[in-house]
């Protein structure tokens, strides 16, 4: 073997080692790079399997502590019932047979008791309706909401009349849902218009309802006093009132009411609304169900 030969054999040799370690170099970066992803990848599957057990903790915790605060309101205002009625029953007493026994601030103070006994009333029949929307609920079945609307108009017939207030409502449509819970729903609404107006104005209140795709969107709109924007999102919450009791009497859960029976529905509710301009209700529901009949 020549000179030459033995030279040319070395270079190739080393462009061959130059090449391996080249490659060495290379698999040991890539190497390194799929470990990197590969820790990547393990520290975020176990950062969400981390936040989704923590979600899921939460909300199981959350669920429980509903259906506590459901059992207590439900407990605790069946429980405030009887005491109540003694009250307002003695009252009615006292004021029926010893009221001209009673001097001007006595016949005062026992109007207190009474009105005291009588707003409390209100109160725990609200918080009852609010606990028993889940646990009460009915059978979702083919509802036409003019008739839903027609017992609602009953049942508000003696607060409406003085009001002179005028509810206008036809050729509504139909759709699966609980019959009596939207009733409860338009009362509520309805009883709301009402209730904030001006003083010296007519109440009207507009009810409209579409079927749009899978959805039925039902409008309400009223005449009222309105609400201030960034009061809008806070109406639906419970014990929530943007007014006193003296100026606008109520519980402060009417609304709060509405939101849970669209919940259980499925359902989307909110309401556009200015001072001095009235207030739109926008409630979107599921039209139809998978099986008429059951129970949500």
């Amino acid at each position: 073997m020549s000179v030459s030969d033995i030279e040319l054999l070395q270079r190739k040799l080393e462009r061959e080692r130059a090449a391996r370690k080249q490659a060495e170099q290379l698999l040991e970066q890539k190497s390194r790079e799929l470990f990197q992803r590969n820790e990547a990848l393990r520290e975020e599957v176990q950062r969400r399997e981390l936040t989704e057990a923590a979600l899921a903790a939460k909300a199981d915790d959350l669920a429980r502590s509903n259906g506590e605060l459901q059992q207590f309101a439900y407990v605790a205002s069946h429980d405030l019932q009887a005491p109540l009625r003694n009250i307002v029953s003695f009252s009615r007493i006292l004021t029926e047979r010893y009221a001209g026994a009673l001097d001007a601030e006595g016949q005062e103070f026992l109007g207190f008791v009474r009105e005291g006994a009588m707003s409390m009333h209100g109160l725990i029949n609200d918080l009852l309706d609010l606990s028993r929307v889940e646990t009460r609920g009915g059978q979702f079945v083919q509802c036409d909401l003019n008739r839903v609307l027609d017992d609602a108009m009953e049942v508000l017939e003696l607060e409406l009349e003085p009001a002179r207030a005028r509810v206008e409502y036809s050729g509504l449509p139909s759709l699966q849902a609980d019959p009596l819970q939207l009733q409860k729903l338009f009362e509520n609404l309805i009883s709301n218009a009402v209730k904030f107006q001006t003083a010296g104005q007519q109440p009207v209140v507009r009810i409209t309802a579409r079927m749009e795709a899978h959805e039925c969107r039902i409008e309400v709109l009223d005449n009222g006093i309105g609400i201030e924007a960034r009061h809008l999102d806070q109406i639906f919450v419970i014990f929530r009132r943007l007014h006193t009791v003296d100026e606008y009497p109520g519980t402060g859960i009417g609304l709060a009411i509405c939101r849970k029976i669209i919940d259980r529905h499925g359902g989307r509710i909110w309401v556009d609304s200015e001072p001095g301009r009235g207030s739109r209700f926008h409630i979107a529901l599921p039209a139809t169900r998978p099986e008429v009949g059951l129970t949500a």
